[in-house]
């Protein structure tokens, strides 16, 4: 079993690890895919299936830790001042400023106008950072959606990525397809499945944890790597692979 560390982190909040929300009373932590969904699955036959289960066995649910509106206006893509309390957005349009943000919130969206097609997209700013001490580089992650989030009107965006090579923050990315979206305070707002490339069969325990300072700098670098080096982190990440030693098996 590999243990895999985890850190709640509001983009946007002035100190991003130490949100009042993320106090142990209140906090709602990561729940493992299977107990959480069980009664949703166990009336169906493919429950006894190993090999489904084998897919599931390492996911987890994450949950909104507020209750949250996103709205806009269809005709326009105009989005709502308090949307940015919750969300950046890639594409929708926006007339808000630095000082137009609500307080204790900052954003890089400032007076620009993004594409607008119909409906807004929009990354929430609840996020998690994981990784592991062990210096593997083949552990990934994979975003996948809740179980009927379709119903309120969203569609993530998927995406997986190796996370303790490319430590930057884990968050959950929607079309929003209708004018108004209401989100509860612990409502599933994502699904992570981790996956040792190396080693399929390992089973994941997650743990929560305050990122060593280390691991902060390292996701906050990652993050903006893109705005220096434009449309070259992905590359850069896959050149950063463990080596391939020929004698590591007798090593061990």
């Amino acid at each position: 079993m590999k243990k895999i560390f985890y850190a709640p982190k509001m983009d946007g909040w002035n100190d991003a690890y130490n949100h009042p929300l993320f106090e142990d009373e209140v906090f709602i932590p990561i729940q493992p895919y299977l107990s959480y969904y069980k009664n949703y699955h166990q009336k169906h036959v493919y429950w006894e299936c190993p090999a489904w289960k084998n897919y599931y066995k390492n996911s987890f649910v994450i949950f909104s830790q507020l209750d949250m509106e996103i709205s806009y206006e269809k005709s326009s893509g105009k989005i709502s001042r308090d949307s940015f309390k919750y969300c950046t957005f890639d594409e929708g349009n926006s007339e808000s400023t630095f000082f137009d943000i609500p307080e204790n919130f900052h954003t890089s969206h400032n007076n620009v106008v993004h594409p607008y097609h119909d409906l807004i997209i929009g990354q929430i700013r609840q996020q998690y950072v994981f990784w592991s001490n062990e210096k593997l580089k083949n552990l990934w992650i994979e975003i996948l959606p809740p179980i009927n989030i379709e119903e309120k009107g969203m569609e993530i965006i998927t995406a997986e990525y190796p996370f303790n090579r490319w430590m930057r923050p884990m968050l959950c990315a929607y079309k929003f397809k209708n004018e108004k979206t209401f989100i509860k305070r612990g409502d599933p707002i994502g699904v992570v499945r981790i996956k040792n490339l190396n080693d399929y069969t390992n089973n994941i325990f997650l743990e929560r944890d305050y990122p060593p300072n280390e691991i902060i700098r390292k996701s906050e670098n990652h993050s903006l790597l893109k705005m220096f080096l434009p449309k070259k982190s992905w590359d850069l990440i896959k050149t950063n692979e463990e080596s391939k030693c020929p004698f590591k098996k007798f090593l061990k």
